[in-house]
């Protein structure tokens, strides 16, 4: 009896028989194999380099489906039918924001993407709704099991932001004076300075910063407004309000606008009061 060998050297019958095995078995997978749900999501990260990083990333995995990069509109209040359908959004901190505050927004899914680790806007942001806040330069697998978690109603957190939550539960807030008198500290007044500021006394203004130290645990000024700013509690220098000028010999400072204090000059006279005028 003869038989037919094909081109690889395989037994041509035999061949046949694997192929149309091989063919039942996979049907028989098909049939058995339930269909994986994918989970939908809309990158809108305003970084583009960092939104097509991750509509990369996703696209790659088989329970993952991109279905936009941005908002359809140019702002975050848009309608259901200006926005593709989703299951969570990846977002930077204030589109995430916007997005939980649009009155017209669905009950979105948003984890926010962003190098701010300060306390008070990541505490912010989870009033807000945020279900998750990630740090850029986290792992991979961290974003992923991430956008897992809170696709099946779950928070996702990554450990120095769980961390700087439980940080702040565990410490007293600060007191409106001490805040206060911390932005001067920020500036780099002395206590005599920030009591003549404030119309206090200088034991006054001691008293409070040896709370702030304990509060804030630490030991300097320095290491105080350092902790302040990573926790959020002050802002930047340029952003804070204008501090009302002190003339010598009146009992409470003056206040200007910042626009009329941008050049201080000496003016001599009688009391050789230091005030701040404009220039011509």
């Amino acid at each position: 009896m003869s038989l037919t060998i094909n081109i690889n050297g395989t037994p041509q019958g035999v061949a046949v028989r694997q192929t149309e095995g091989q063919s039942r078995m996979c049907a028989l997978e098909n049939i058995n194999m339930p269909q994986v749900s994918k989970i939908k999501v809309l990158i809108a990260h305003s970084d583009p380099l960092i939104a097509a990083g991750l509509a990369a990333t996703l696209r790659r995995r088989r329970d993952f489906e991109v279905v936009g990069l941005g908002l359809k509109s140019d702002s975050a209040d848009s309608t259901e039918s200006h926005s593709p359908s989703r299951d969570v959004v990846v977002a930077d901190y204030d589109s995430g924001l916007r997005l939980t505050a649009a009155k017209h927004a669905r009950m979105d899914r948003v984890m926010i993407l962003t190098p701010s680790d300060s306390e008070a806007k990541i505490c912010q942001a989870l009033a807000q709704g945020v279900r998750g806040y990630l740090l850029l330069g986290c792992a991979l697998e961290e974003l992923i099991d991430g956008l897992r978690s809170i696709n099946a109603g779950g928070i996702a957190l990554g450990p120095l932001v769980a961390s700087r939550i439980a940080h702040r539960m565990n410490q007293e807030p600060l007191t409106r004076r001490e805040e206060e008198i911390l932005g001067h500290m920020m500036m780099g007044l002395s206590n005599k300075r920030i009591a003549w500021q404030l119309a206090v006394a200088v034991e006054t203004v001691k008293s409070h910063v040896k709370s702030i130290f304990l509060k804030l645990d630490a030991a300097t000024r320095t290491e105080a407004v350092a902790i302040a700013q990573r926790r959020g509690i002050l802002q930047q220098e340029s952003e804070l309000p204008h501090h009302p000028v002190s003339v010598r010999g009146l009992p409470a400072p003056l206040s200007v606008s910042p626009q009329n204090s941008r050049n201080p000059r000496r003016i001599s006279g009688g009391s050789n009061a230091l005030i701040s005028t404009t220039a011509p």
